[in-house]
């Protein structure tokens, strides 16, 4: 029988932070989930941990790739499940309901359902109703996204030329392409572990060029116009800071934060 959920779990020598991920999984009340384990070869202890657990991986592998989307592109070949959630290690499922809550809200439906998550000193938070600026500025949780397996089917897989804005160049190419239902479910499912690649200053000019050209190839001839359009509303928003109830609502944050 087809499981509702594929959990894809992708490693590469974090040990310590494979086990919080494999826990967070195994402790869910929810059952209807098979998980599946790709690992790169790890060299750290990470293999001891996928051993002593492995009566709870439907599918797991331990040798070299070529990065994170490789891995990821492995998982979605290996997965059977209807959905697809790429929870890499280090990041875990917030609490053992998490996971049931999420698939039992009513917001459950669609292609790509996307949720909240939390993080060591607070949380993130995403709007009901995406656009295409949306895109421009930002991108969704990986983390707290599940796929249905469909939209792979259709539109291939990660696009591994792109060391780290593969994941945000699939979801963008998803939307642009009018081919699927974006829903918004308004739980943090997931507690994600900053220290990964997308948040690491040493990665910050390689990111930045591949988001840079990840826009340009999906906004084409409109990338200029987005710029603009981001730029006029920086400034907006900095106009806004500087009025009288910007300044109040500044010090009221403060005083009773």
């Amino acid at each position: 029988m087809q499981p509702l959920v594929s959990i894809i779990t992708i490693n590469y020598n974090n040990a310590a932070g494979l086990k919080a991920t494999v826990d967070s999984v195994i402790a869910q009340e929810f059952r209807d989930f098979e998980f599946v384990i790709i690992d790169g070869g790890s060299t750290d202890g990470s293999l001891a941990i996928i051993e002593e657990n492995k009566v709870h991986f439907e599918h797991w592998v331990s040798e070299p790739d070529g990065g994170i989307f490789e891995a990821q592109n492995k998982g979605i070949a290996a997965a059977k499940g209807e959905y697809l959630l790429f929870l890499n290690s280090g990041d875990c499922l917030n609490g053992t309901q998490a996971l049931g809550d999420f698939v039992k809200a009513p917001q459950f439906k669609g292609d790509i359902i996307y949720g909240d998550y939390k993080y060591e000193t607070g949380g993130k938070s995403y709007p009901d109703e995406l656009t295409p600026l949306f895109f421009f500025k930002s991108s969704l949780p990986h983390q707290s996204t599940l796929f249905r397996s469909r939209v792979f089917e259709q539109m291939g897989n990660y696009d591994t030329s792109l060391r780290i804005a593969a994941d945000r160049a699939f979801y963008i190419k998803c939307f642009l392409s009018n081919q699927f239902s974006f829903s918004h479910v308004p739980q943090a499912l997931s507690f994600f572990d900053l220290s990964g690649v997308s948040n690491d200053p040493s990665f910050a000019a390689k990111k930045e060029a591949e988001d840079t050209q990840v826009l340009k190839q999906y906004f084409g001839i409109y990338y200029e116009d987005y710029q603009t359009l981001m730029a006029l509303n920086a400034a907006l928003s900095a106009a806004k800071r500087n009025t009288p109830q910007g300044i109040l609502k500044r010090i009221k944050r403060r005083l009773f934060k």
